[in-house]
């Protein structure tokens, strides 16, 4: 028995000891350079789309000396802030050569880096402090791919952010369809919006993603708006040759940047009164208020839409769609989580045994995803085919025919599905946080940081008439930089 006991004991330790080779309790070094930002309250607070979220290493690389700590609220590859904290390189004003914090907020999208933006509310942000990080693994060891796991503040402590991130520009953010909320707030108003200045970082191509189970077809603009505003339930309305299957579509939730993008091409919301109203959740029986779950049945002969809260769960929401035709479960139903219009947690239930066919919303930096052998692919418009990415060390393939996604395509305006990722900066940030955000915004704009950035290296292109010319740059942009514009050659 007390040999027993003393191997127990001894692997309690080792485990301990496993835990704490994977994880660090933050040095004096690094503890000192987050006391000294905290105390003298050089720490600035972005909030809004994850637009910059994936340059963002890039963007801290250029802007800090030395390497500088990173900050989470999880390890997690997919993360709701992030943080940063170590010594401003030269050129970032009066903090230059000082100890900062900067806090990036990507949850709630778009809409969180413009209204409460403009109207100086204060929003959960990321608590950095000495106290991050830990001896657990979970906790991180406060570098890029292994952030300090911090918490995020209280309400009592809500921060009001300093900048935002949108995929649009913030007019764009209307009353009810696209804006947040259960109940949806209001627009800004004229005098809210003169509040901020909002300058282009850089172009983003968006796509049009269908599950493998819909076989090549003629697909157009006016195909996918009739899709995506009512016009249309059932795929062979779309298309004669497809079977008489109900349209599933992943959308996104009201507020998000992407779903506006989507508004915008597809149905000129909010640009003229002659709109497509974007079909929601309410479109048929699925979702359900009280239970707070949609249960996608198949067979009714009619248009079945889910709102996701993120890229990702859109991306999930087609997965399930295919993989529930051959899913064996217990309640006969593929079930994935997901969040409603106030972030709350719901549930998503495909039937086992139906041949779900879905079409979703998403950017173009979810490429890398679009495999060939994978459950859904981008499709070519005014053609028949797909773009897929099946090794990130390769470029794309586009197989079939159509216009497709490709980034020569986007820069010279061929493929004009896309959004101008905005930075949104409220009269009220000045002084020293203004130059830094003024260097932020330099840096997020460099194309050879987008043409580093794995997910935007082949989407993304850097403003026409910008700091920046040549390779990555856009060839055609909107008269006047109005995004209700036609695009014309730069």
């Amino acid at each position: 028995m007390q040999v027993k006991k003393i191997v127990s004991l001894c692997a309690i330790a080792c485990a301990t000891m496993a835990g704490q080779a994977n994880a660090a309790v933050m040095s004096g070094a690094e503890q000192a350079i987050v006391k000294d930002a905290l105390d003298n309250s050089r720490v600035i607070f972005i909030s809004g789309a994850s637009a910059t979220q994936k340059g963002f290493t890039g963007i801290i690389d250029k802007m800090f000396t030395g390497t500088p700590i990173r900050f989470a609220n999880t390890t997690a590859s997919s993360k709701d802030f992030e943080a940063v904290a170590g010594v401003l390189a030269a050129g970032a004003g009066a903090w230059s050569g000082k100890n900062v914090i900067i806090v990036d907020r990507v949850m709630g999208g778009s809409v969180m880096g413009v209204n409460p933006v403009a109207r100086n509310t204060k929003i959960e942000s990321l608590k950095v402090s000495i106290s991050c990080g830990g001896v657990n693994p979970e906790d991180g060891v406060g570098t890029a791919a292994s952030p300090y796991v911090c918490k995020t503040t209280p309400e009592s402590e809500y921060v009001e952010p300093d900048a935002g991130i949108s995929d649009v520009a913030p007019v764009f953010f209307q009353s009810p369809i696209n804006t947040e909320g259960e109940t949806a707030a209001d627009a800004l108003t004229l005098a809210e919006l003169a509040e901020l200045t909002a300058t282009p970082i850089y172009g983003l191509a968006f796509g049009v993603p269908l599950t493998k189970n819909l076989p090549l077809f003629k697909l157009n603009k006016a195909a996918v708006s009739a899709i995506m505003s009512y016009g249309v339930g059932t795929w062979n309305q779309v298309n004669s040759s497809l079977p008489a299957d109900d349209i599933v579509v992943c959308r996104r939730v009201p507020g998000s940047g992407t779903q506006a993008v989507d508004n915008l091409y597809f149905g000129n919301y909010p640009c003229s009164t002659e709109v497509n109203v974007p079909a929601d959740r309410y479109a048929s029986g699925a979702w359900d208020d009280a239970t707070r779950t949609y249960t996608v049945e198949g067979n009714t002969g009619g248009l079945v839409v889910i709102e996701n809260s993120t890229s990702g769960d859109v991306r999930n929401c087609m997965n399930a769609a295919v993989t529930a035709k051959t899913a064996v479960t217990a309640t006969g139903y593929t079930e994935i989580a997901g969040k409603d219009r106030d972030g709350k947690p719901i549930k998503v239930k495909f039937k086992n045994g139906v041949d779900h066919k879905a079409i979703g919303v998403l950017s173009m930096d979810s490429l890398k995803d679009s495999k060939t052998t994978g459950s859904w692919q981008f499709r070519s418009l005014d053609g028949a085919g797909t773009y897929t990415w099946d090794d990130t060390n390769v470029a794309p393939v586009a197989s079939g025919t159509g216009k497709f996604p490709t980034l020569a395509n986007y820069q010279d305006g061929t493929w004009d599905l896309q959004g101008w990722v905005s930075f949104n900066v409220p009269n009220r940030t000045v002084g020293a946080k203004k130059a830094v955000l003024d260097q932020f915004l330099v840096k997020a704009q460099d194309p050879t940081i987008l043409a580093n950035i794995t997910d935007l290296k082949h989407v993304a292109a850097a403003i026409p008439g910008g700091a920046y010319s040549g390779d990555h740059v856009m060839e055609v942009g909107y008269l006047g930089n109005n995004q209700c514009a036609p695009l014309n050659r730069k």
